[in-house]
């Protein structure tokens, strides 16, 4: 068999699908960074083309003893869905496309940081009396330096 026969057997083979890996499903988010408690929208995609009816679930700090699990929905014929998180911090999103009957269904993932509504009360008030604490220490601390005798011949 020549070498163009056999190459040409390849483009043909490639044509028709054999051998094409199967397309990968695309998770975006909008706003990029999401907020607790505002909403966002969900959009999954596979070779630039919406993924109707794909099942979305987010994972809260995954990984962690605390992890929980929430079902977002599924995305609807513009392959979008809304979501609002529930909590800050590192979410993954887990997207399910459909399968045809018979096959496994291809599960992509995508890590992401939900911030904040704001800066949270708590975490200043620690990071002030942090502050205090620390700074209030060295003040003391010197305080009580100027305040030694004075005379005294040091240790040899």
């Amino acid at each position: 068999m020549s070498r163009a026969a056999l190459l040409a057997g390849a483009v043909l083979a490639g044509a028709i699908g054999f051998g094409a890996a199967p397309a990968r499903a695309d998770i975006a988010v909008s706003p990029e960074a999401p907020v607790a408690g505002r909403p966002a929208t969900i959009t999954v995609t596979a070779d630039g083309s919406p993924v109707a009816g794909a099942t979305v679930e987010a994972v809260y700090r995954p990984g962690s003893e605390v992890s929980h699990t929430e079902a977002v929905g599924r995305t609807g014929p513009d392959g979008s869905l809304p979501w609002t998180p529930a909590d800050a911090g590192v979410v993954t999103l887990r997207s399910t496309p459909p399968a045809p009957a018979g096959t496994e269904p291809a599960v992509e993932t995508r890590n992401l940081s939900v911030r904040f509504q704001g800066a949270p009360v708590l975490g200043v008030v620690i990071m002030i009396l942090a502050g205090v604490i620390l700074y209030g220490g060295v003040i003391v601390g010197f305080r009580l330096l100027g305040q030694a005798p004075t005379g005294l011949r040091p240790d040899t």
